[in-house]
């Protein structure tokens, strides 16, 4: 046994730190591997010169004694020749004062100096540490010779013939010289990244051979200036000579076939690639083969330019859906959440509807999204049960912010949300109603919202129970009041509306839905000018507005709030006058939006092409304040809100039309980061007195999308129209944004 532990050599280290680091204790066994391992521990501490262990026995029992020798602790720490960064900025880099010498550190330190004035771009800096002075005073003095700042001109490309400049420089991150704007600092490490980049680029578009260099020419006279070179060899771009398969036996190679896009004699994409083995993956995963695993290796052929793509599969078992198991939901009933997954115990695990089920769930904006996961377990007896673990968010929300944008002026903000609402969960006592803990957890909606503003203003309250007694059918509640100034005359409106909607699942309804709506409104049109157009004149004074409408919705995109794949169309008829009120007329629409991924770059971020078209007619005579009007956001961009339109009296005014008409295509790309998206457009269209095409309109232009997470997601929008067609009363506006904040 162990009697006795002693330490000698120490001065500026405490024992009690040597102790916890030696697990050699008294009275517990001695053990001479034991001994040596803590003599190890001691050296990687990185406090000790030297350090060893003896043992003796004393009345039967080993006396264990270590002995060390310590590091020297550093006197000082002295920078000399910074300009660009001040002492404390480099100090964090450096070892401090009074601190164990370690010569690791210090050269650690020196060399981090070094790496933070290249990565501003000073290519010629130099950082020597005195050694005559760490040796014999132990004072630690980094001599800084700074040289001047060199900045990156331009970046060309050498030997590049498949791919222009342009293409190749959106896979680089390094960036020239922008006065004011950008530094052009040389970065040699993000250099050598992106040479990896363009390999990688080249590769993964067929040319499985290239290769990507760099090299730096300095200006011979500004040595701060040169040029980034990268210097490509292409090789020679591979086609497909043939695709074989090997493991499958659930599906025939012509099955596996026949969904696939890359296909002999095509050119090698490893974009498409993937694709194509996502679909395999999901068709093995649609029927239960969850851990189906896909592997590809291409093949050199002796034909010059083509390869071999291999397809090896592992097929797994078969599953079905054990239990559904629910996790992370404190206060959300699992109902809420059960039926949005769609998939039953019983069926075949769908690995595919399991991953629409989690968007579904991210839509449902309870829970986080990144959080939302739904996992096989282990097979038993070729059922496996489904995990699904989720992470509520915070669904009440008081929000008070603004929005400004060219359309509306500028609006105020003040909402009570809460979207985990539960009508019949009373509190049992008030201290639950304070808490927040009553009200809660059936998924649905209750929103209060005022938006007083300088031209328009609103007030709303709104009810959405998404699964009417327990089925999936929703309704919607809501009353409303609604102010503007228009041109001439003055609108309110005070109304109330009710909605019931079915979306169907599966089957030959799959991605349809109904919807049936009623709105009651009181309107009054005061302040009307003197000079007003007569349309305007006969809506002046108090009215009553009753509709009715139907719809039907085809929707087969991927997501409602930002759709990157899919289309929607919809058909609807509104009514007035079928139950009263003043006005008997109808409004057919019909609508369609198509959305195309058409790129995803390596950190998943999307270009979307969006086309999209409308069209409304009015049947029967409306009042102005009910009629089509274009321009503005959503409508015709480079044209003023309400810009384009029939019009009337002596002022030309906008009195609207019976006949809309109006198309579009938008691409959207990312720019930087997430947060930062481009936009280009084309919008056209028409506002007719009555059906037909006697004018058209057309506008061009592009925009900004900006994301910010200041006080939660903050959308700006930013777009310049041009309008290339247009008629001669109407209003133009170039520049139009929006942005909105709250806190």
């Amino acid at each position: 046994m162990v009697r006795r532990v002693e330490i000698t050599g120490l001065k500026a280290v405490s024992e009690a730190y040597l102790r916890r680091i030696i697990k050699t204790r008294e009275e517990l066994p001695f053990s001479r591997s034991q001994v040596e391992e803590d003599v190890r521990e001691l050296l990687r501490s990185r406090k000790f010169l030297a350090a060893f262990a003896t043992t003796a026995v004393e009345e039967g029992q080993a006396v264990v004694v270590f002995n060390v020798q310590e590091k020297p602790a550093i006197v000082s720490v002295e920078i000399e020749g910074n300009k660009k960064f001040t002492d404390q900025e480099l100090y964090e880099l450096t070892p401090a004062a009074g601190a164990v010498l370690d010569a690791y550190e210090v050269n650690r330190a020196r060399d981090d100096i070094l790496q933070k004035y290249r990565q501003k771009g000073y290519y010629y800096a130099s950082v020597t540490l005195d050694e005559a002075l760490l040796e014999a005073e132990n004072r630690v003095v980094y001599r800084i010779t700074e040289g001047p700042r060199v900045r990156v001109r331009n970046i060309l490309y050498e030997g590049n013939r498949a791919f222009g400049a342009r293409r190749l420089g959106t896979r680089v991150e390094s960036k020239t010289y922008i006065w004011i704007f950008r530094t052009g600092a040389l970065d040699e490490e993000q250099v050598e990244r992106d040479a990896l980049a363009l390999q990688k680029y080249y590769r993964d578009e067929g040319f499985l051979d290239a290769r990507v260099g760099y090299r730096l020419d300095f200006d011979p006279i500004e040595r701060a200036d040169l040029n980034l070179v990268f210097v490509v060899e292409e090789g020679l771009r591979y086609k497909l000579q043939d695709i074989t398969f090997q493991g499958n036996e659930v599906f025939s190679d012509s099955r596996l076939r026949t969904d696939m896009k890359l296909a002999p004699d095509k050119f090698v994409r490893d974009e498409v690639l993937q694709a194509d083995v996502k679909r395999v993956q999901d068709l093995y995963g649609e029927i239960g083969y969850v851990v189906a695993e896909i592997a590809t290796r291409y093949d050199f052929t002796d034909e010059p330019g083509y390869v071999l793509l291999r397809y090896s599969i592992d097929e797994g078992t078969q599953s079905r859906f054990g239990r559904i198991t629910i996790r992370g939901n404190r206060q959300t009933k699992d109902e809420v959440i059960r039926r949005e997954l769609r998939f039953y115990p019983g069926e075949y695990y769908n690995t595919v509807e399991a991953r629409k089920a989690v968007q579904r769930l991210r839509e449902t904006g309870l829970f986080r999204s990144e959080d939302i996961e739904i996992t096989p377990l282990a097979d038993i007896d070729g059922m496996r049960e489904a995990l699904v673990t989720v992470e509520e968010t915070e669904t009440t929300q008081f929000l008070i912010g603004f929005g400004v944008s060219t359309d509306n002026g500028l609006i105020g903000s003040i909402s009570l949300e809460n979207r985990n609402f539960d009508l019949f969960d009373w509190p049992r006592t008030w201290g639950e109603f304070f808490r927040g803990r009553a009200f809660k957890g059936d998924g649905q909606r209750l929103l209060f919202q005022a938006e007083p503003g300088t031209e328009v203003s609103r007030f709303r309250i709104s009810f959405t129970e998404p699964y009417l007694l327990d089925r999936p059918i929703r309704l919607d509640l809501a009353t409303y009041l609604f102010q503007r100034g228009r041109d001439g005359y003055d609108e309110e409106r005070l109304g109330a509306s009710v909605a019931l909607s079915k979306r169907f699942t599966g089957g030959f309804l799959d991605g349809w839905a109904i919807e049936g709506s009623s709105r009651i409104e009181a309107i009054d049109i005061s302040d009307v000018d003197w000079l007003a157009a007569p349309e305007i004149w006969d809506a002046k004074g108090d009215h009553t507005l009753i509709t009715v409408k139907g719809t039907i919705v085809r929707d087969t995109t991927d997501s409602r709030m930002m759709p990157t794949e899919g289309y929607r169309i919809s058909f609807s008829w509104e009514q007035a006058g079928i139950f009263g009120g003043e006005y008997t007329f109808g409004k057919p629409t019909i609508s369609a939006a198509w959305y195309k991924t058409l790129r995803t770059d390596i950190l998943d971020r999307k270009s979307v092409l969006a086309l999209r078209a409308d069209a409304a007619y009015i049947v029967g005579d409306a009042p102005v304040f009910e009629r089509y009007y274009a321009g503005g956001f959503g409508s015709l961009r480079g044209f003023e809100y309400r810009g384009v339109s029939p019009r009337s009296g002596f002022r030309k005014q906008a009195v609207g039309g019976d006949f809309i008409l109006l198309t579009g295509g938008e691409y959207s790309f990312p720019l930087y980061g997430k947060n930062f998206r481009g936009v280009t457009f084309v919008d056209m269209g028409t506002v007719e007195d009555d059906f037909g095409l006697s004018s058209w309109r057309a506008s061009v232009g592009f925009g900004l999308r900006v994301q910010l997470d200041f006080f939660g997601p903050v959308p700006m929008v930013f777009d310049f129209g041009f309008p290339v067609v247009k008629g001669d009363d109407d209003e133009t506006q170039i520049f139009q944004f929006a942005f909105g904040a709250s806190f």
